[in-house]
This record gives structure tokens, C-alpha cells and sequence, in this order.
């Protein structure tokens, strides 16, 4: 037996799992139908608005979700408000891949000229270390997070590893570095970051006022919008369909 719960928001959201550092993921949205105490049932909003930089999922149908996945979404204006935050992030990112693909990666560029018979180490002076394009495992725990990004003076390098003026050890991945050939490749890549950091922190702070469902259920942040006491047994228990009430929780003074 499950009782029912009123959802707490009229609309959840949920990400795919994050592949690229370059690209949202894409966004699920629905509307609520009722909660159990450890899920919510959607109706999946199949016909949503698109925007050109955003891929939302528009499969239609019915789903179960656990809470724990789940973003509240209180209302559509709210929901337009975030994906314009969205989308300024996206052409943010995409701006700093268009200058991340011009610095030559430090191995690829390594294996170059090894292949010319230019033995030299290190083959740049500076390097900067940012995700690569081709590296497609990304943090499924951080849907909206960027990469991150430093410049180093190179010492030397092995075979897998990176040694940075400062770091004291070759604990750097070859991989993750790209050199810096001029003054100009790091002054264009540190802006583009900022810019793509910056458009982060609006989503992250609009996230965090959102909330996920099971933390807003716990601090209550949606109060004012959940009908309290409302409750209904479901499956082989229901009663006809009919709520009951059930008491409301008395708030401490």
C-alpha cells in the first residue's frame, strides 16, 4: 500500500547525464500528478517551447521518477526565466569551445613532432590545463558545471604526465593540457572562462533557490504552494479514487 502525497511544485525537471563540458544536457519536464513518499508520478510536458541553444525532451506519456533526481519547478514563468539563463550559459560554453579548439592539445602536439624527429622537452614553455574536446566523460553529479581552467609554466614531461613549475611531482595528465603559444591564446581563453563562470553561477544560484524535491520538502521552501494534508491510498487499496485527509503536522512555535 502507498499513500499519496500532493507534490510540493505544479512541475518537476530532471537532466540526462552530462557527456560534454561544452553542452547542457538535455532537460526533461513535468507536471506533477502525485507523489509517494519516495516518488513522484509525471505527466511528461511533451510540448515545450524550444530554444535553439537548449535540447529539451519532448516524449509524451506518463513516468515515475524518485524524488532524489528531481528539480522543483514552481510555476511557467519561473521555468521561461531559467531557460534563458540556460541558454546564456550554453552560447557561453560554446564560445569557450570555439577557443579551446585553436590550442593544439600537448600531447597531440608532442606525438607531431616526435614524429619529425624533434626531440624536445617540454615542447612549450607555457601550457594551459582545460577540458579537452575530444574527452567526453563528464560528472553526472554536475549538470551545470564548467570546466575548469589554469595556466602553468611547464618544466617537463614522461610519457603520461606533466610536470608544472610549482606542482613539485609529475601529477599533471599530459592530457589535460594544451599549450600556449602566445599571449594571446591565454588572454582568450581566461575571458571566454569568466564569461562561461559567470553564466554559471546565475544558473547555480537559481538552482539552488529551486531546490531538489527531496530537500525542499524538508526545509519547507514551498510552503505557501503545497495544499497540506492531503493524502490517498493507491493501487489495489484505493478507495474509488477519493483523497482523504489526513492531519496536518503541527508546526513548532
Amino acid at each position: 500500500m502507498a499513500q499519496r502525497e500532493t507534490p510540493i511544485t505544479a512541475f518537476v525537471f530532471w537532466p540526462a547525464e552530462r557527456e560534454d563540458p561544452y553542452l547542457l544536457p538535455k532537460l526533461t519536464r513535468g507536471t506533477c500528478l502525485y507523489g509517494t513518499p519516495t516518488t513522484i508520478r509525471v505527466r511528461l510536458d511533451h510540448k515545450l517551447t524550444d530554444r535553439p541553444q537548449l535540447t529539451l525532451d519532448h516524449t509524451a506519456g506518463e513516468q515515475t521518477q524518485r524524488k532524489e533526481g528531481l528539480y522543483c519547478m514552481p510555476n511557467d514563468e519561473t521555468w521561461e526565466r531559467f531557460l534563458d539563463e540556460l541558454a546564456t550559459l550554453q552560447d557561453a560554453l560554446t564560445a569557450l569551445k570555439d577557443v579551446v579548439a585553436t590550442l593544439p592539445v600537448y600531447s597531440a602536439r608532442r606525438y607531431e613532432l616526435e614524429r619529425q624527429k624533434v626531440m624536445t622537452n617540454p615542447i612549450c614553455r607555457s601550457a594551459i590545463q582545460i577540458w579537452p574536446l575530444d574527452k567526453r566523460v563528464y560528472s553526472h553529479w554536475e549538470p551545470w558545471a564548467i570546466t575548469n581552467c589554469r595556466r602553468g609554466r611547464v618544466q617537463s614531461h614522461s610519457m603520461h604526465n606533466i610536470k608544472i613549475e610549482g606542482s613539485g611531482s609529475m601529477s599533471n595528465s599530459i592530457y589535460d593540457w594544451h599549450c600556449c603559444l602566445s599571449e594571446a591564446d591565454w588572454t582568450a581563453t581566461e575571458a571566454a572562462h569568466k564569461v562561461a563562470k559567470a553564466a554559471m553561477g546565475v544558473v547555480a544560484k537559481r538552482i539552488g533557490a529551486l531546490g531538489k524535491y527531496h530537500e525542499a520538502v524538508k526545509d519547507h521552501r514551498y510552503r505557501d504552494v503545497q495544499k497540506p494534508g492531503l493524502s490517498a491510498e493507491v493501487g489495489m487499496f484505493a478507495q474509488n479514487g477519493k483523497a482523504k485527509k489526513k492531519p496536518a503536522a503541527k508546526q513548532a512555535a
